[in-house]
């Protein structure tokens, strides 16, 4: 046998692991940042959804006609008492671990002016129509509108992200 046939063997061998090895590594990383990309859409979807719920809580809450402190009570209930056990504040905790800086800075600010809203509507001789809580609710709607495009934005691929 020839030491150049052992040799081009020997490259072509090299070759081939080093290559498989390029591959695996492209792969992993493609899995681990699939895993990641998931588990932010879960914690995103989550906080959304219990933002949502809570709101829709609230308001059939103040329609009931309650006052004083049943009424505060009864908003302040359904606020907190998620019957899937999914409350705002606890997905906030999940999105603080998941997003970027940005992101959880906005869903801070969203949460919070969702609470505003639920002060509000405790108080008595505060209803839908009240000027303050308009206010309020829209700021919180418009805000809850560009948090879930950036949280969109945030699980598009970086090559498709409008940023």
């Amino acid at each position: 046998m020839e030491w150049g046939t052992l040799g081009v063997a020997a490259a072509g061998a090299l070759f081939g692991i080093g290559a498989t090895l390029i591959t695996d590594v492209f792969r992993s990383r493609r899995e681990r940042d699939q895993r990641w990309a998931d588990a932010k859409r879960v914690a995103y979807g989550r906080f959304l959804t219990a933002l949502a719920q809570a709101h829709s809580r609230m308001t059939v809450a103040a329609a009931r006609g309650e006052a004083g402190m049943a009424r505060q009570q009864a908003i302040h209930d359904a606020f907190l008492s998620d019957p899937q056990h999914s409350d705002a504040k606890s997905v906030l905790r999940e999105v603080a671990l998941a997003a970027p800086d940005h992101i959880h800075r906005a869903a801070e600010s969203v949460y919070e002016q969702l609470r505003s809203a639920r002060d509000l509507l405790a108080r008595d001789g505060t209803d839908f129509a009240t000027p303050e809580y308009q206010q309020v609710i829209r700021s919180f709607f418009v805000n809850f509108d560009a948090l879930q495009r950036l949280m969109r934005d945030d699980l598009q691929p970086p090559a498709e992200r409008r940023v």
